[in-house]
């Protein structure tokens, strides 16, 4: 009998360390995924402030300039050199 109660000792000892685990492991999970958030909330942030920067470049008009680039035309530009600074990135 008192083998009996040992092992469900055991048992339910080790049913705890398995939900301490599984909760541990949770945290965890919670932790990843508010780093994530907080990473792609900064990768968001540096693009606007970077594609903000491109337009307040782009709507300067220079004192020689005398006629008007078309709206098309300027989101192509930026697109064209936003991209080529993401790709700069990546090799750094």
């Amino acid at each position: 009998m008192s083998k009996n109660n040992d092992s469900e000792l055991n048992l339910s000892h080790g049913s705890e360390i398995s939900y301490e685990d599984e909760q541990l492991q949770q945290l965890l999970i919670w932790e990843s995924e508010k780093q994530k958030i907080a990473m792609d909330r900064e990768l968001r942030e540096a693009q606007d402030k970077e594609y903000q920067k491109c337009v307040a470049e782009d709507t300067e008009v220079p004192p020689i300039l005398t006629f008007e680039v078309s709206l098309e035309e300027m989101r192509r530009v930026r697109l064209k050199r936003f991209e080529n600074k993401l790709k700069d990135k990546r090799v750094e």
